[in-house]
């Protein structure tokens, strides 16, 4: 029987704690969050207000009530609230009891969570989890009091902050930690959580911390070697070699210096052999900043960087010198490379191209990559069992570096990196010998990837390596990114999308254009993949495993069309789109989107005429095309006025025109959800929606969703022939409203012209009142609006600046 999760209790009510509270309530699970019980009724007023009667749980209150101001919200909805209850250590022990999982996250330090799991030994039920989240404390000496029994089911479940954003858990077994309840509660934790599970040996700080406090302590090192100021290390350091945006310095910021220099002084302490543990001990300068206070993010952004005003009053960013113990404004040097580098997309080869060069910014990246290969390589066997992958998957999710070390060392060429290595006298283990080979690749993958598909790994002891085999779950296809008809998977393929078999009669349509754009070569294979579907496959699923569904229509396609006044292709173009998306609508067989991700404009029109849509969490989904001067016309604003409509006959002899406005205020003001839950919420998606936390599920749960419906006998949907619509008056009343908008300067002149061609689509065009039009009539009212706005020149100064800047033009 697999584990379940009901009900569950964390103690700890701090930063972390709340936040893996409103995660599992997300998650539907109802939560008892616990902390120190407070004496004495809080004497300010707001906060009496907000603890009320129960004064004794207002640690927990307080707690839960910040979660609604937190900066990224860790709420995918505020209604996940509603599961979770305050309580405290002295008066509610007791609820743990009724738990299916007990989560320990109290302050490190190890006197406190001993005593806390004495505590819980005596009320929870035997069999049931109880984790520690640590991010360093050894969990041997945790437990090392504790009886036999409740060690059992004692491990680490380290989650990174915030819960809701990072993919990553390490979790670390206890010696005597039984192997079956550790697995069933990693794969609740995987499936019902969306956590990526890294496993970790009970070593100092784990994997991630280890080696991602080690990268930036390199970094560091070599700064000062290569005489780089801070905002050029965080240049060189960044996307520009597959790092996240924050880089090195400013990821630092955001942590908090002394948090970071406190997991830095862990390993030092704690690690006495090391071999770069020197390396661990901040510098004087970082030392002083600690000192007075001036940590970061947290203390009115003032750390490495500090935010302030100039002489106008704008917002400026300035930097730290370390020499001058000064902020000044930033100056980041540059290299005559980084012109060259930044026009390669292929992270691999722009790397390679950068330690080809030979100036101090370029041997500054290798320095530092080259002693992060070294460590990771060191410190295998001590914190991953010998396996590159748990180190590549702890990096990527904790740190949100593009490609792990082991994959990146591969992808680089291992031999090259090895020779490279030796020249320079880097340490490194008795295993790394040429011909080393981290993964074995399959047909689909990159061959160095451990995220790709590879099916084998090494494994390192001592001076020895063995390749073993990875473990694939059934929910992991591993979905083409590009064209490949070397996959024999693949039915169909062009350029921008393939048609995949995916086992049991189901057949899963992979888009794989640049942001998965909506293009013409998409257009023609939805319209080829629904009748290939409809021969040969029970059902269809619509999906892929890239970072975004759709980023919506390709708008530089449009653009040009405008540009040249082809307004027969830009017809074109729409009608193709939209008959596409009627035969997926009406098809004969179930079909199932995954939007994950953005699900913009045309990406969001798709997801809309799926019969049933399986979207992660974190979807960001919106019909956005008001932004660059345009309406939905795929079908999106038909899509929403049907539903409308369709509300609207339940009652009786009903007023249209209200139902109509919700639709309105979801195109008309370009909303874009903060997550699948909102989505719902906000109406874009209606409620039959399922919502997985898990990214990586969504595609096999949407497999399961079809061939339920085929099992249940799916009878396919018919088009709409006489809906009866606002028509003028309807128009009539949203013209009134947008008038008094544009008086008071809530919208553009421009924004109302586009807002009075939506409210055209949505009320049936210029028509009586009660006129009965068909499905069809929607669809030409779009493409006749859509050609219209074209013909606008603001317009095409939107699309041009979105192109341009990235940024909506309010012209």
């Amino acid at each position: 029987m697999s584990l379940k999760i009901r009900r569950a209790a964390v103690l700890g009510s701090g930063v972390m704690g709340a936040q893996i509270a409103a995660h599992l309530g997300a998650a539907g699970v109802r939560t008892y969050l616990l902390d120190l019980a407070s004496a004495e009724a809080p004497t300010d007023k707001a906060l009496a207000k907000v603890v009320g009667k129960n004064f004794r749980n207002a640690r927990a209150v307080v707690a839960i009530e910040n979660l609604k101001s937190l900066k990224p919200s860790p709420l995918y909805s505020a209604q996940a609230l509603s599961n979770i209850i305050p309580g405290n250590f002295d008066d509610d022990l007791s609820v743990l009891a009724e738990c299916d999982w007990i989560i320990e996250a109290v302050i490190e330090r190890l006197d406190i969570k001993r005593s806390i799991h004495k505590r819980i030994a005596e009320y929870a039920r035997p069999h049931v989890p109880v984790t520690t989240n640590t991010s360093g404390i050894s969990l041997s000496e945790i437990a090392q009091e504790l009886p036999e029994e409740y060690q059992q089911r004692f491990f680490g479940t380290h989650f990174f902050n915030p819960p809701r954003y990072m993919r990553l858990l390490e979790v670390i077994p206890h010696p005597n930690t039984s192997p079956k309840l550790q697995s069933d509660l990693e794969t609740w934790m995987s499936e019902r959580l969306g956590k990526g599970i890294v496993h970790a040996s009970d070593s100092v700080n784990f994997i991630a911390n280890r080696i991602g406090v080690f990268a930036s302590q390199a970094v560091m090192q070599h700064m000062a070697t290569a005489g780089l100021n801070i905002e050029t290390v965080d240049n060189l350091t960044g996307p520009l070699i597959g790092h996240a945006k924050s880089a090195t310095m400013r990821t630092t910021d955001v942590v908090g210096l002394d948090t970071f220099a406190a997991v830095a002084r862990n390993t030092y302490d704690k690690a006495p052999n090391d071999p770069f543990r020197d390396w661990f001990k901040m510098p004087t300068w970082v030392d002083e900043l600690i000192a007075k206070g001036a940590l970061g993010q947290k203390s009115n952004s003032t750390g490495f960087y500090k935010k302030d005003k100039d002489a106008k009053g704008n917002t400026v960013i300035l930097a730290y010198r370390p020499e001058t113990k000064s902020y000044v404004p930033q100056e980041v040097k540059e290299f005559p490379w980084e012109a060259e580098a930044n026009k390669e997309r292929d992270t691999v080869k722009r790397i390679k191209f950068i330690l080809s060069q030979k100036d101090a910014g370029a041997q500054f990246v290798w320095a530092s990559i080259r002693d992060v290969f070294s460590y990771a390589a060191l410190l295998l066997e001590d914190i991953a069992g010998g396996l590159p992958q748990p180190v590549d998957d702890a990096i990527r999710w904790g740190f949100n570096w593009e490609i792990g070390p082991f994959e990146l060392w591969q992808a680089l060429g291992y031999d090259e990196v090895l020779q490279r290595m030796q020249a320079d006298k880097a340490k490194l283990p008795g295993w790394a010998k040429p011909g080393v080979k981290f993964y074995e690749p399959t047909p689909n993958s990159k061959e160095w990837s451990a995220s790709g598909g590879a099916t084998k790994q090494i494994q390192a002891t001592g001076t020895q390596t063995k390749l073993v085999a990875i473990p694939k779950p059934d929910y992991v296809y591993t979905l083409p990114s590009f064209e490949n008809k070397d996959d024999k998977r693949v039915v169909l393929s062009n350029r921008s999308a393939s048609l995949v078999d995916i086992g049991d009669g189901v057949a899963c349509l992979v888009f794989h254009s640049k942001m998965n754009s909506i293009d013409e070569h998409i257009i023609e294979m939805l319209q080829k993949a629904t009748l290939k579907v409809g021969q040969s496959f029970d059902a269809l699923v619509i999906g892929n495993d890239a970072p975004n569904f759709s980023a919506g229509a390709n708008i530089k396609m449009i653009l040009s069309a405008i540009q040249t006044q082809k307004w027969s292709d830009i017809d074109s173009f729409l009608r193709g789109f939209q008959g596409a998306l009627q035969l997926l609508k009406f098809a004969a067989f179930p079909t199932v989107s995954c939007p994950a991700g953005l699900a913009l404009g045309g990406g969001c029109e798709v997801t809309l005429h799926t019969t049933l849509r399986v979207a992660a969490g974190e979807t960001y989904a919106g019909l956005v095309e008001m932004g660059v001067g345009l309406i939905p016309a795929g079908g999106g604003t038909k899509e929403l006025a049907l539903r409308a409509y369709e509300a609207a006959n339940q009652g009786d002899k009903a007023d249209p025109v209200p139902f109509l406005q919700r639709a309105f205020q979801l195109i008309g003001m370009a909303r874009v959800s903060s997550s699948a839950h909102e989505a719902i919420e906000m109406g874009l998606y209606p409620q039959t929606t399922q919502i997985s936390l898990s990214r990586e599920h969504i595609v096999h749960r949407a497999k399961r969703a079809a061939l339920t419906l085929v099992a249940d006998g799916y009878v396919p949907k018919t088009p709409a022939l006489a809906i009866k619509v606002a028509g003028d008056p309807g128009i009539q009343t949203f013209k009134m409203a947008l008038y008094n908008m544009v008086q008071g300067r809530a919208i553009s002149a421009y924004d109302a012209v586009i807002a009075e061609k939506v409210v055209t689509v949505l009320c049936g065009g210029e028509v009586d009142s009660g006129t009965a039009v068909s499905e069809q009539y929607f669809l030409d009212l779009e493409r006749r609006v859509f050609i219209e706005l074209c013909q606008q020149k603001p317009t095409a100064d939107r699309i041009e600046h979105m192109l341009t800047t990235g940024k909506p033009l309010r012209n």
